[in-house]
């Protein structure tokens, strides 16, 4: 008995794999069967009040099963904007940090070429000293450095 179920429900599942009618129609159909096949037992039989039960069972469960679905579609989104907006917040940070680096550089860079100016500026005078182009020394007096020749 139990492999002739199990036999009717392979086939049962074999012919809905390959009916002609498409998912939506073949549901349709089942439904009405079910349907005609429920109306015709009388209203007191055990059958008909399990196949009430489980109807109402059935209909209880897609509507938890909906609910559920709406809450995780709330979540998602309240999630997703949530990550949006963190998102923009990092990116504005990012963006700041960048520009702050940016200007410290550029700062950084004109103390430098300020100071190597300085620094030049230095050395070209010590140099003009040294080799007696200024003209002038300590004392007040000028000095001027003369090549010999060799004659």
């Amino acid at each position: 008995m139990k492999n002739f179920t199990k036999g009717i429900l392979v086939g049962v599942g074999v012919g809905l794999l390959v009916a002609p009618l498409s998912g939506q129609e073949t549901r349709r159909l089942l439904a009405e069967r079910a349907r005609e096949w429920r109306n015709s037992l009388p209203e007191d039989s055990q059958i008909n009040r399990y196949a009430t039960q489980l109807t109402e069972r059935v209909n209880s469960a897609k509507e938890n099963w909906r609910d559920y679905a709406q809450q995780a579609v709330s979540k998602a989104k309240d999630t997703g904007s949530a990550a949006i907006q963190s998102g923009q917040g990092m990116a504005n940070k990012a963006r700041q940090t960048s520009m702050d680096m940016a200007s410290r550089a550029k700062q950084g860079g004109q103390d430098m070429a300020g100071k190597a100016r300085q620094a030049g500026q230095g050395m070209a005078n010590k140099t003009k000293q040294g080799a007696g182009i200024s003209g002038s020394s300590p004392n007040g007096s000028s000095t001027r450095i003369i090549p010999e020749s060799d004659q």
